[in-house]
């Protein structure tokens, strides 16, 4: 039975009412997004909708299409963290500078403090099976009824059944006295009681008291001046915090660009570009080791497996992609108590041998020996398999004609073998560099970046730049520096950028593989 065809007047109406419906739902949540002033994403879903109409719609651009799906995802996933990191990398954003400045405002504006002559009322709490009914305060500043939610009214205004006419009812509106023990109970609900009374505000300060705190701070906004009610000094917004002209800093601080200064300070600030230099130089040796150890033995290897006269060539093979074929995580911390002084197995072996115990993770040396030796395991299976396969690629006919020429088995490797190799293999070799440049999975769970090699630095003997830029992110003791991460990470994109395209260019292994495809 043949389906019946949908003409292209059909397509074209299903079309526009499908899209007229996602636009205004679309606009719905724009007009809600633009109320609370989120322009961010009002611009962004305006512009992804926007792309949308004109794809659908729009027969020029009928090929792209297919290829704005991937390109959504590369912008989404690639382009707006790079670009976001750069952005926060020239402000100043990190622990006590993370609010807007209008938010600052408003948490600064809300602190309260306790004058010496503040009024103090006295209270008593009410209520019945369902709870805390209200408060009643007496003192020289009159007699109120105060609700949990905020509500206050005279007393005068209530039913108030005073028995023995003490000042203090047994009852308001019909709810009974509390006790001491009840209305402790009830303190964490009356702490958030936070009222409005004349120009301050009635706070808790004792299981029986209440009493008038003043505000401390009252910003100016034509003067842009905050002043400070208790003793009149003023602080002015200097490099996003309100500093006085003594030099005080009030905290929080809000976000503001501070152009290159994050970058100075790697260069000026020693705590930072002595670390620098050390975490840089390791990283690269870290990296370039890994890769040529790994590749040496994953080509040995791959050149043994590809000799049709061993025996038990699938057995070999299948046994040796072990480490590949186990969860990295895994390895690494079965490999980190091989390596544990104690009781590792390393070292109870080299123990009852030689009677030597080797500080594996304690000293630098061995600790980044370990970390090469452990990065060679998890990646040698990774180059062994990318060889063979180009190694299967070379033709027969070039090894003959060697042959025949006299070459030896080294010159066949040396002239043949490893040039006709690299034109496959060196793009996967600049990859795995900038992948072990940034394996931070590894260091973290191996050694943590430890052990300490200078007291009061952050960078650990073994750590690497990523994971130097994590400790500065979120292990800092000074708060968490996201502004010193992001423009290290911003270096780090370039590092790793620049060498990777330099490798390139030297090469010229992209376009031997174009040509060849």
């Amino acid at each position: 039975m043949r389906l019946p065809r949908i003409s292209a007047t059909s397509t074209t109406l299903l079309k526009v009412v499908g899209f007229s419906l996602l636009d205004a739902v679309a606009l719905y949540f724009l007009v809600l997004l633009a109320w609370e002033k989120s322009w961010l994403f009002v611009g962004l879903i305006a512009a992804g909708l926007l792309g949308l109409n004109v794809l659908a719609f729009s027969r020029r651009l009928y090929p792209l299409r297919y290829l704005a799906p991937g390109l959504f995802f590369l912008v989404l996933m690639v382009v707006l963290p790079l670009v976001y990191t750069v952005y926060i990398s020239f402000t100043n954003y990190a622990t006590g500078n993370i609010l807007s400045k209008s938010q600052v405002i408003e948490v600064l504006t809300r602190r309260y403090y306790l004058p010496p002559n503040a009024p103090t009322f006295t209270f008593r709490a009410y209520g019945g099976e369902g709870g805390l009914y209200a408060l009643f305060l007496f003192g020289p500043a009159g007699q109120y009824v105060l609700f949990p939610d905020g509500r206050l009214s005279r007393a005068e205004d209530h039913a108030l059944q005073d028995a023995d006419n003490d000042g203090i009812p047994e009852a308001i509106d019909g709810y009974s006295l509390l006790s001491l023990a009840e209305v402790a109970r009830l303190s964490g609900e009356l702490q958030k009681l936070e009222v409005p009374f004349g120009e301050g505000v009635l706070r808790l300060t004792t299981l029986s008291t209440m009493r008038v705190y003043s505000p401390q701070y009252a910003y100016d906004p034509v003067r842009d001046v905050l002043t400070d009610l208790r003793t009149g000094k003023e602080y002015r917004p200097q490099g996003g915090n309100f500093v006085a002209a003594d030099g005080e800093k009030l905290d929080p601080g809000w976000v503001t660009f501070v152009g290159f200064a994050n970058y100075l300070r790697f260069l000026r600030d020693p705590l930072y570009h002595g670390a620098f230099v050390r975490v840089f130089t390791w990283t690269v040796v870290w990296a370039v080791l890994t890769v040529v150890l790994s590749f040496a033995l994953g080509l040995g290897l791959a050149i043994l497996l590809n000799d049709k006269t061993l025996r038990f060539r699938k057995l070999y093979r299948s046994l040796l992609i072990v480490p590949y074929a186990i969860p990295a995580f895994i390895s690494i911390l079965i490999w980190r108590g091989f390596f544990n002084t104690e009781v590792g197995l390393f070292n109870r072996v080299l123990t009852q041998a030689f009677g030597i115990r080797v500080p594996w993770l304690t000293t630098p040396f061995w600790a980044r020996f370990s970390c090469i030796l452990t990065n060679v395991w998890l990646t040698y299976p990774y180059m062994m398999l990318v060889s063979l396969g180009a190694l299967q690629a070379i033709p027969e006919e070039m090894y003959e004609a060697a042959k025949v020429d006299g070459a030896t088995g080294w010159r066949r490797f040396v002239h043949i073998t490893f040039p006709l190799l690299l034109i496959s293999v060196a793009p996967l070799l600049i990859g795995s560099f900038a992948f072990t440049f940034n394996n931070f999975t590894l260091i973290w769970l191996l050694t943590r970046g430890e052990p300490v090699v200078e007291i009061g630095s952050r960078a650990g003997a073994t750590d690497i730049l990523l994971s130097y830029a994590y400790k500065l992110a979120f292990m800092g003791g000074r708060g968490s520096e996201y502004n010193m991460t992001a423009a290290l990470a911003v270096i780090i994109f370039v590092i790793v950028a620049l060498i990777s395209g330099i490798s390139f260019a030297r090469t010229k292994a992209l376009e031997e593989v174009s040509r060849g495809l």
